[in-house]
């Protein structure tokens, strides 16, 4: 919690900086919306990851063929994450 001098000091920091630029003013007041938990990435991720386990534990048991579907089935949902979750994602106009 602030003080009550510490609030009045607050107080004329804002007006000066509403008074001297209303377009900063605005922009730093508003607040952005809290970035939304994606489950689906996550869900693609555990698979990702569930798969190069089981292909690691296939492959070092010997069981080769088994070991190559999982890391071509972690290749294929890894792929897919990517196309569906790029890294940059283009901005959405408002």
């Amino acid at each position: 919690m602030l003080s009550e001098r510490e609030r009045q000091v607050l107080g004329e920091i804002e007006r000066t900086v509403t008074a001297s630029d209303p377009a900063l003013a605005s922009l730093l007041g508003a607040s952005r919306p809290p970035r939304a938990f994606n489950w689906n990435r996550i869900a693609y991720d555990a698979v990702t990851v569930l798969a190069v386990l089981s292909a690691m534990l296939c492959i070092a048991l010997g069981a080769f063929g088994a070991g190559m579907v999982a890391t071509l089935f972690a290749m294929v949902v890894l792929s897919v994450r990517r196309l569906r979750f790029p890294k940059n994602p283009v901005p959405r106009p408002r």
